[in-house]
């Protein structure tokens, strides 16, 4: 995946409803590209169209000229890096729920990942630093502290394409403003 996300006259209709309807969009390499609108517009219906949590009713999602629908959800899924607002911790540690996005990480990328994250402060006042149990669905953590274990993740994959949904909506100003600096970079 290396040049083109492009959605061409996607519709997407859920339960007789329109929740788009002829969207077009092309997204160039190296491009970060906003989506805004009120709520209920179709921001996070689009972007859950192209890792396939949802299939289009009409129109296409294509990488490269490829349709998603073409692939196979690991190979599209692999290459694809995804920040929620409701952000999916399981039970482990800190270090165990950041290397989800990549399963043999090495402590040192762990912890890097976390510092560009704006996470390893926190995560080093925990009672057992990266080695701190989270909860189920991290309820030990507040939503800002979830969000930057969740964008860790994401900086340690390094996948091609990356899609924020609202990714920093629980996170102070400070954080955001150092979260978007390191993603530049990434």
């Amino acid at each position: 995946m290396e040049n083109i996300l492009e959605c061409k006259g996607l519709s997407k209709i859920y339960k007789n409803a329109i929740a788009l309807s002829s969207v077009n969009l092309q997204v160039a390499k190296g491009r970060i590209v906003g989506l805004l609108g009120p709520n209920g517009s179709g921001k996070t219906t689009l972007v859950q169209l192209i890792p396939r949590f949802y299939d289009v009713t009409e129109g296409a999602v294509t990488v490269d000229g490829i349709d998603v629908r073409d692939v196979t959800m690991n190979s599209l899924r692999k290459n694809i890096g995804m920040v929620q607002q409701d952000v999916y911790l399981f039970w482990g540690t800190v270090a165990e729920n950041i290397a989800y996005g990549k399963p043999d990480a090495t402590r040192e990328e762990i912890e890097e990942a976390a510092k560009m994250a704006g996470a390893d402060e926190f995560i080093c006042t925990l009672p057992d630093g990266y080695e701190s149990y989270v909860g189920e669905r991290g309820v030990k953590l507040s939503g800002g502290q979830k969000q930057r274990i969740s964008i860790a993740r994401v900086f340690l994959k390094n996948p091609p394409i990356i899609i924020l949904d609202e990714a920093t909506s629980n996170v102070d100003t400070r954080t955001e403003l150092k979260i978007r600096d390191a993603m530049l970079k990434l």
